[in-house]
C-alpha cells in the first residue's frame, strides 16, 4: 500500500493506483509504501515471518501500515544492538508504534535489557519546536496512559514522561545499545544527543526516523555537523532515516 499525505485528489490516487499496477506487471515484484517504490527488488524481510507478524499484529491504521520498510530498518537495528551492551531508547514515541512492534518482534519481556521511552505526550514544547511540524494529535486526550496500557505486558519497559533533555535528569540507563530518534525537532534532537550519544556503546545503533526527509533537511544539517566534530557519519536511507553504527 503506497501512503501519502500529498495525494488527496482522488484522481491522483486513481492515476497512481494505475501506474502501480502496471509497474508490477513490468517488474514482476513490487513494493509501495511510505512515499517509497521499490521495482525487481528480493522484498528478503518479508520471509522474515517473525517480524511480519510483529508488524501486522501492531499496525493499525493505514498511515502505520505503510510503514513496513522503516520498522524492517528498526527491526535490523534492534537485532544489532543484541551484540552490544546496554539498554534500548527512544525519543519522542507518539502511540508507541514503533516500540510496539520492536517489542512484540523481540519478545522483548524475556530480553535482560530495559526499554526506555522518553516523550512529552502532549506534543513539542514551544521552545522546542524549531520544524514547527507540531500537530494536535500529538496531544490527543489520554496518550499517555494508552501508552503505558500498550506496554503493561513488558516490566522492562519505562515510559517516561517528560521533555527532552530535562526529563533525563529523572531517568536514564548508563549505555545504550539502540537508539530511536523521532523528535521532529532539529534542537530537540542535538540536546538528546549531547546527553545519550556518550553512552551509546562502541558498536551501538542510532536510528533517526526524519533524517532524510526534505522537510527536515534543518535536522539533517544539525546531525551531520554534530557527527562529523566526532568522527562519525550518518547513513542516509530510502525510507528517510538516517543509520549510524557507532564506532
Amino acid at each position: 500500500m503506497f501512503y501519502s499525505q500529498g495525494l488527496n485528489d482522488p484522481a491522483e490516487r486513481q492515476f497512481l493506483r494505475e501506474a502501480l499496477a502496471r509497474l508490477e506487471k513490468i517488474f514482476g515484484q513490487l513494493f509501495a509504501g511510505d512515499n517509497v517504490i521499490l521495482l525487481g527488488r528480493s522484498l528478503g524481510w518479508r520471509r522474515n515471518s517473525r517480524f511480519m507478524a510483529a508488524f501486522r499484529d501492531n499496525a493499525g491504521t493505514p498511515q502505520e501500515r505503510s510503514l513496513e520498510l522503516r520498522l524492517n530498518t528498526l527491526s535490523w537495528a534492534a537485532d544489532q544492538a543484541l551484540h552490544t551492551t546496554g539498554d534500548f531508547v527512544e525519543c519522542g514515541v507518539f502511540r508507541g508504534f514503533s516500540s510496539a512492534v520492536l517489542c512484540a518482534y523481540l519478545e522483548f519481556a524475556k530480553v535482560p535489557r530495559r526499554f526506555w521511552l522518553y516523550d512529552t505526550f502532549a506534543g513539542i514544547p514551544a521552545n522546542y519546536d524549531t520544524e514547527k511540524h507540531n500537530s494536535p494529535i500529538y496531544a490527543e486526550p489520554g496518550l499517555y496512559e494508552k501508552v503505558v496500557d500498550c506496554f503493561r505486558p513488558y516490566p522492562n519497559v519505562s515510559v517516561v514522561r517528560g521533555a527532552i533533555p530535562e526529563v533525563f535528569t529523572e531517568a536514564l540507563p548508563e549505555h545504550i545499545a539502540f537508539l530511536h530518534i523521532d523528535l521532529n525537532s532539529s534542537k530537540s534532537e542535538i540536546a538528546a544527543l549531547e546527553v545519550l550519544f556518550d553512552r551509546v556503546s562502541s558498536g551501538g545503533v542510532v536510528v533517526f526516523d526524519d533524517y532524510g526527509w526534505s522537510s527536515y533537511v534543518a535536522q539533517q544539517l544539525a546531525e551531520d555537523a554534530w557527527m562529523a566534530a566526532r568522527g562519525q557519519r550518518i547513513l542516509e536511507l530510502p525510507t528517510g532515516q538516517g543509520l549510524l553504527v557507532k564506532h
